[in-house]
Formats: C-alpha cells, structure tokens, sequence
C-alpha cells in the first residue's frame, strides 16, 4: 500500500493477509506508527487518500469498490479521535444516528418504538444515561468528559448496524473497568448478530484480550504474526523472545521489537530477530503463515459456494425505504430516502443553531450596534446633490458588513466537515443533501437579523420613504446575505485546509469589495478588471439592485457649490447647470435614475433583472456547494507526513554524557534531598465542593473532596469515566469559569496567591497547538513567556533542548506541528510528549497532568511515567489522572486518590 505526497510516495502496509469469518473479533496489536491505523483504514473501506492498494479484500463476496458503492453502510470504520457537534447533546447525536439508520417498513412496523428503545439501551448499556441531556463539546466547548465523548462514538457506530466493523483506537480515554465492558459489548454484538469485528487498542489488559479470536501483531507496516491469541506468545518464544511474568500478553507482544526492553530466552542471543524485517522474514517461513493462508483460501471457496454475498445484498436491499418500487434505491448506499433525509437533517440543523444560540444572538447584537452606528454617521442623508453620494456610500456598507458577517460561514464549514465524512462513511445521509439543509435552515435566523439591520439602518439614514422600496431594500439585501453565505461556503468545502480557504476568500472578497461599482464605476474600470464586474461578481449585481431601487423616483436638488456657475448675481437657473452627473442644463432638480445611469451604468429598467442575477448565483453556489460536498473529501489520510523546516536553527543538541554530568538538569536519584523538599510546593485541599448550573436547577460535580500531594512524590487520580478527575484538576489549577467552588485550598498552608498559576503547568487530555509552528518553537515560546524574565534567553534555550532530549523529541525538533485532520505533522503520540513538553519548559512547581498516557502504547506510556518519576524525584510535586495502568505503571505512583461518582 502507497501513500499520496506529492510525486513521492512511500510503502505503509506489506505483506498483510488474514482473514476474520462471522462472529470472530481480530485484536490488531502495534506501536503507534506501526501502522495499525493504515491498515483499519483499508480494512473499513477508506482507501481514497492512498496512491496504490495491491492485493484483495473481500467483505463477504463483496469487493471494495462494490461496497463503497452500494453497501457502505455495512463496512463501519471507527477513527480513534472522537468527532462530533459540540453543540448537541449525547441524546441528540445518538437519537440522529439511529433515525437515519431505521430500516424500512417491512422489516420494522413499529418505527418509533424501536426508536426509543434502541436510544434507552444504548444509554444504559455504554453508561451514558446520566449525561444524556448534556451537549458533547470538544477541546473549546466544555460538555461531557473525554471518556464519555470516546462511548459516545462507539455507541454511535453501533447505532448503524454495520456487519463489519472496525475500531481503531476505541478504548483511548476510557477507565479499565469501561474498557473491559465496551470490549465485552462487542463480544456479545459479534456473537448474537454474527459480525465480523476488528479492533487496535493500546495497554490491553489480560481480560480484554482473551476477550479476542484471533491477535495481529504489526510493526514498522509489516506482519509479525497472525493467529489464535492463545497462540501468540508460544510463536514468539519459539523465536527466542521470553516474556516477563508480570507482563500482560498485549504489552509484551506491543513491544517484542523494542531492543531494550525485551528479554532474550537462553541460548538464543544470535538467533532472536532484531527488527521487524527479521521478524517479518521468520513469519513467512513460518508454518503458521502456511496455515493463515490456508484458511484464507477456504474462505474464498466457502463464500463462493454458499454465495454469501447474494444474501447480503438481497438482505441490505430490504431495509432500504423505497427499494420496493424504485431500482435506483436498491444500488444507493444509503438506507434512507432523500426526502426522510431532509427531515432528520433539517431537526439536527434547527438542534444545532438552537445549542449556538448565544453566539446567534451576539452575533444579531453585533450587527444592530454597527447598524445604529453606520446610521448615525449617515443620519437623514439629505435629497440634495450632497447626500447623493453619501446615498450610494449608506448602500455599499449595509451590504459590504453583511458579506463580511457571512465570510465566518467558511470557518464553519471546514470545522464541521469531518463529522460531516464519517457520517457519509456510516451512510446516514448525502452530504449534498446537507447542503441544502444548511441553505434553508439559515434563512430564517439571516432574515430576522437582516430585517432588524435594515429597520435601524434604513430610518436612520432617511432612506427613499416607501414601503415598496423599504420591502425591496430588505429583498435585495437579504438575497445578497443568502447568495454570499453560500459561497464562502462553497470556498470552504472546497479549500483543503482553513488557511488555503482564508486565502482564496480574501481574494475574491478583496475583488468583490473594489469591482462592485462603488470605489470605482464600471466606466473607469480597465478593460482587464470590468469582466470581474459583469462576470463573476454577484456583489455588484446585488448593489446595483440596491441602487436602483433608492434612486428610482429620487430628485437631487442642486444646491450651493453644485451650481456653476455661482455666486453673487449668477441666480438664474436657466443661465446655470449643475455638475452632478445626469444632470441636464436650465434643471434645478436632477433625477436619481439620470444620476445613476451616467454615473454608475445602472439602469432601472435593470432592477429586477439583477436580483434575478444574485439569485442565479447563490443556486449555482448552492449546486456547487452540494456537488463538492457529496464528492470531493480532504484530510483525514489515517497517517501522517512530517514536514521539516527549511533553515533549521543552530542549536547545540543535548547528549546523554551532557544530561549525565549535569547537576541542574533532568538526572535524578531514587528520592529527592532534604534541600529539594524544603524548598519545594505541598499542596493541600479541604472540603471541596463544585456545583454548576444545569436546565432546571444545578448539578454537583465534586463533593467534600479532601487531598494532599507534596514534593517528591508522584499522586495518581484515577476512577470510573465522568467520575469528576478533569474538574477536580481544573478546580485545582484555577481553571473553572462557571459554577461555584467552595472549600479550602492551600499552597504551602498559605491561600492561593494571584501568581498561582504561573506555579503550576496543566498538560490537558485534548492536545491543542498551533499547526503552523515547529516544535522547538513552541517549546521556546513557552519558556520565553511562563519562565521569569530575569533568566537569560540563552538558558531557556538551553532548557528546552534538555526537555526534548528527555522526551525523545530529538528527531522531530524542527518538524512542524502540523493537524490531523490534513495528515502533515507530528503524530498523535508525538502531540501528546508536546503537550507535556509545553508545561514542563515553564519549570512549574507543580504539575497536573490529565491522561498523560492516554493512546500511548505501553512501552511509550511507561517512559512518560518514568519521565515524570525523575522529575519528581527532583522535588516536583505532581498530580496525575490515569487509565488502565499496568501494574508497572501502577507501582511508579507514591499515592492514589480514588474517585467516583
């Protein structure tokens, strides 16, 4: 398997073969970047960021290209971040996957029935019943835990009754006792519904994994072993490779290539593979890989004779609505009609507007406050030559700050677009379909706002005083609104990434804004520039309709220096003529349809024809819009580019004699001294109490919560999924702007001082960085800004190369950051040591750190946890929420303070 960059292109999967029969569950086990994601990705069907796939995949006797095509819906992949509308509720978001998934009328009578009782069992089966009416949020928007939004993803891919599924990552975030549940729950679906289920998951306990048919061990893109998970570790002792008797079976298989942590069994220390290549080479010699293939090949035979993917399609067929009478619905992916689509996506549209509905409002007050102003600035323009242009100016900003209001759209639409890729990937609806949703449910909001725009801004500056012109003003300009929220959408479903999609939109507003007819008439304009004014601008027709309709029945009276010539004696008009353009010799009064017409190129006669025009253009940018979002896809590749900087910096790079020998730096003993403790931070808490506002009365979050951690030691938080670890560490670290805290918390038996929090980093569970930067640079900044002014730059510097060294940063140092939605950058693991970096650069007295190891493999979640053991043994206190811990990882902790809810 290749992937796409640029011309070049790099192998990510080798050699792999297996096979998964009905009612069996394959553990995929590898480091992260081993590419365990790479080849879910394949196995779920989302194969269109990759350059070259050889070999087959057979679903059953469907091939991939037939179920991309008709039977998407039954290959469900489950990506390991947690996509979702952070402004919906968990029961809002279940409650929209499962309509969208309802089979049709002949195979379930009673619709709304199984509608409310499939969303009951899915709440209480992945515990989410406690948090149903509380909205999802994400990494700005504050909603349910990190474990609970990880259950909500994997209830709502259970909720589209896939017959294939695929769950990478899935167990990230989640405690060890709802781990182990989650991986019973597929253990039960694959049984009773006969599914075919694989899944990757990090720090595998001993329960989950016996949990599974079959294990795939993968490293480096290549096939270590494939078989019966019972048989795993017997293959790889044969290979010389001995595991510890503490071990767990999924950690000891994760890093069967790690040189320095495996052990060698007796007599084999020529013989034992060093790297996966050694490994890879011994698997195919290997009788097992004969058998793999064995299997394979009678499964091939097996569903050919029992013509297994007849049954499926004839199955998938009846639960299409209206596949009875139309052809065309049986060949469509999705089990929905277009229309049923509308419905649901238009509730889910209304949903979520309602979730926004401050920003809405602020937004509504936003536009009222520069309507009184731009009218208080232009107030009772006067029906002279002096208010003419003034006229034309009142105009040109009504409908310039309504262009730039709905130039936010293109933000929303890069931002939301991956939820919007893995619902079509579930096939719940077309994205084409979605579109036209979003066209429709803004006009309502964009109308009241344009309406309540219009009212203050058109009395203020005396506009013509007809309430056909009136009506007509609030037409033209909520037409102009609707046809430019449509196309930067358009900009943004077409852009690749959101920079790219800032670029193009300044352009073409720039363009916009400078060719509409206002700054510069049509008739002055160069002959290369007017075809941006007839052709591509629908800004210029909108103000031409708008024009129009002001100076149709206006009279300018020609007043003052307007008159040549003037002055003293020259007061017969028939002797005079007006310089305002339009105006005719012997008239005191010029017609606004004569100004217009000389001065601009607009005609009445025109009026209506150019609203015509903005119409035209905003259902073009709609079609389009549609077509792109049903077609075209960005992001979301499943693995990740590094891209380096051109002119790296000249650093001196720190080595492991120089970390050795130091004294100041980050080598540590067993405990810390006397001298390191005394001046150390101890930290306690009392009685602590959090309560925060909820729809009808108020929630308590935390309750008499009382704790201490002091230097040197190292204290663990753990408890169950929504227990309340992250709002304990935001109450203690000062982070709650809501609710009310109460209780006592004291830093070295003194209150909390106003620079508390310059004393303490906080390495939060979501990664969040600036994309654009490198590491070192975000490293550097945060030392430059949190560390004390007094210490030179040169020993921040310093101190930065000593946490990269540590954190095993080396190698990316001068790599951009990147996101992962566009697949270059740093990968989720390497985000995550970043993450700790950015804190650990300040030289905090005390840290907090929220999952730290969550999505680590165990090998890279033990260096972390050793990381942090030197650290404390340096005299740091620190405070650390953790999930499913070894029993290694377990021991490397002083304390633990337990939660529930």
């Amino acid at each position: 398997l290749m992937s796409k960059s640029g011309d070049k292109h790099r192998l990510l999967l080798k050699n792999m073969s297996g096979v998964v029969e009905d009612g069996e569950m394959l553990l995929v086990l590898g480091r992260p970047g081993a590419g365990c994601s790479t080849l879910l990705r394949v196995l779920g069907n989302h194969r269109k960021t990759y350059r070259r796939i050889d070999g087959s995949v057979s679903y059953g006797g469907l091939t991939p290209e037939e179920v991309a095509k008709s039977y998407r819906g039954q290959v469900a992949y489950n990506a390991e971040e947690d996509m979702h509308h952070p402004t919906l509720t968990v029961r809002q978001t279940l409650d929209f996957a499962i309509r969208c998934k309802m089979p049709s009328t002949r195979m379930l009578k009673d619709r709304s029935g199984y509608k409310v009782e499939f969303l009951d069992t899915l709440l209480d089966m992945y515990g989410l019943a406690g948090c149903a009416d509380t909205i999802v949020g994400n990494a700005f928007l504050r909603g349910v835990s990190g474990g609970e939004r990880k259950r909500v993803s994997i209830a709502e891919q259970v909720a589209s009754g896939a017959s294939v599924d695929v769950w990478d990552g899935s167990t990230r975030g989640l405690d060890s006792s709802s781990a182990l549940d989650y991986v019973r729950s597929l253990r039960i679906t694959t049984d009773v519904l006969r599914k075919s289920t694989v899944v990757s998951i990090y720090q595998a306990s001993e329960n989950i994994y016996e949990l599974f048919d079959k294990v795939m061990v993968v490293d480096e893109g290549r096939q270590l072993y494939f078989g019966p998970v019972s048989g795993a570790v017997a293959y790889f002792e044969s290979l010389g490779i001995q595991k510890p008797l503490r071990q767990t079976t999924a950690d000891f298989l994760t890093g069967v290539t790690q040189l320095g942590e495996r052990r060698i069994v007796p007599g084999f220390e020529d013989r034992a593979p060093r790297s996966a290549e050694d490994f890879e080479r011994m698997w195919i010699e290997s009788t097992h890989r004969s058998i793999v293939m064995q299997q394979v090949s009678a499964f091939e035979k097996q569903v050919q004779e029992d013509a297994r993917g007849h049954e499926i399609r004839e199955f998938v067929d009846q639960t299409k609505m209206g596949a009875e009478s139309n052809r065309l619905r049986r060949r469509s992916p999705y089990t929905s009609t277009i229309p049923y689509q509308f419905i649901q996506l238009f509730r889910r549209e209304t949903a979520i507007m309602w979730g926004s509905r401050y920003t809405l409002a602020f937004r509504t007050a936003y536009q009222l406050i520069f309507a009184a102003i731009v009218g208080a600035l232009f107030n009772q323009l006067p029906e002279t030559t002096d208010g003419a242009f003034l006229r034309s100016g009142v105009l040109f900003f009504a409908l310039l700050f309504s262009t730039l209001v709905a130039q936010a759209e293109m933000v929303a639409a890069v931002s939301g677009r991956l939820v919007t890729y893995k619902q079509k990937s579930l096939s719940m609806f077309h994205p084409g379909v979605l579109a036209l949703v979003q066209t429709v449910a803004d006009m309502v909001p964009n109308f009241i706002t344009i309406a309540l725009f219009s009212l203050i801004l058109y009395e203020a500056a005396g506009l013509a005083q007809t309430a056909g012109q009136f009506f007509a003003f609030l037409l033209f300009l909520f037409s102009g609104c609707l046809c430019l929220t449509a196309m930067f959408r358009l900009i943004g479903n077409a852009s690749p990434n959101l920079d790219i999609g800032h670029t193009v939109s300044g352009v073409i507003l720039l363009f916009s804004i400078l060719l509409n007819g206002y700054l510069k008439p049509p008739g002055q304009t160069g002959w290369w520039y007017r075809w941006i004014y007839w052709g591509i601008n629908p800004l210029a027709y909108a103000y031409k309709a708008l024009m129009a309709n002001e100076f149709r029945n206006l009279e300018l009276e020609c007043t003052g220096m307007s008159l040549v010539p003037s002055g003293p004696g020259f007061d017969d008009i028939a002797h005079q003529v007006c310089t305002l353009q339009g105006a005719r010799p012997g008239e005191l009064n010029v017609l606004g349809r004569d100004y217009i017409a000389v001065g601009y190129q607009i005609y009445i006669k025109d009026q209506w024809k150019n609203f015509a025009a903005v119409i035209g253009y905003w259902i073009v940018f709609v079609i389009a819009m549609a077509v792109v979002m049903e077609f075209v896809e960005f992001g979301n590749t499943g693995y990740t580019i590094r891209v380096y900087k051109r002119r790296k910096p000249k650093v001196t790079l720190v080595t492991e004699d120089q970390v050795s020998a130091s004294k100041e730096t980050l080598t540590f003993s067993d405990s810390p001294t006397d001298e390191q403790i005394l001046a150390g931070t101890t930290f306690t808490w009392k009685d602590l109490n959090y309560t925060v506002p909820v729809k009808g009365g108020s929630r308590q979050l935390l309750d008499n919560v009382a704790g201490f951690i002091k230097p040197g030691q190292m204290t663990a938080l753990m408890g169950s999924s929504g227990a309340g670890k992250t709002t304990l560490l935001d109450s203690l670290s000062q982070r709650k702007t809501i609710g009310k805290l109460e209780g006592q918390v004291l830093m070295n038996g003194a209150e909390l001082a106003r620079s508390f929090r310059r004393s303490t980093g906080y390495a939060e569970q979501l990664d969040v960085h600036a994309p654009l930067v490198t590491v070192r640079e975000a490293l550097r900044f945060s030392a430059y800004l949190r560390q004390e002014a007094s210490v030179p730059d040169a020993e921040k510097d310093e101190y930065v190369e000593r946490v990269i060294y540590l954190l095993g940063m080396s190698e990316i140092a001068d790599c951009m950051v990147g996101d992962p939605e566009t697949g270059e950058g740093i990968s989720l693991e390497e985000r995550k040591r970043l993450t700790i970096g950015v804190e650990l650069v300040s030289k905090p007295k005390i840290l907090f750190l929220d999952e730290p190891t969550s999505g680590l493999d165990a090998q890279a979640s033990f260096k972390i946890v050793q990381f942090l053991r030197r650290l404390a043994a340096e005299g740091l206190t620190i405070l650390c929420t953790i999930h499913q811990p070894s029993s290694m990882l377990f021991e490397a902790f002083d304390r633990l303070l337990l939660l529930a809810r």
